[in-house]
């Protein structure tokens, strides 16, 4: 009989201890798991805030019998008189 409340009393242990062991490993999984969803939207980000940017259009005068309406050529911008302002950013 004793033997017997022995063998419970130990077995309720190692379920303890078995418990335990796997609530912590699925804890770190989660932990591992929230840092690179982090990581991911962060990365995303980045790649928003480039994709977001607005970039100058160069405008070439047309050539032909369009031209006439246009009131004639007019002279052709060159990259160094398009400027670029680009919009202010949210303080994050």
């Amino acid at each position: 009989m004793k033997a017997l409340i022995f063998l419970v009393i130990v077995a309720a242990a190692v379920s303890i201890l078995i418990w335990r062991t796997r609530k912590a490993q699925a804890e770190e999984a989660r932990a591992r798991r929230q840092a690179l969803e982090r990581r991911k939207k962060q990365h995303q980000e980045n790649l928003a805030q480039d994709t977001d940017m607005i970039w100058p259009v160069v405008v070439r005068p047309v050539k032909g019998d369009e031209a006439s309406g246009a009131g004639g050529q007019a002279e052709e911008p060159s990259m160094t008189t398009i400027e670029y302002e680009p919009p202010e950013k949210a303080a994050s």
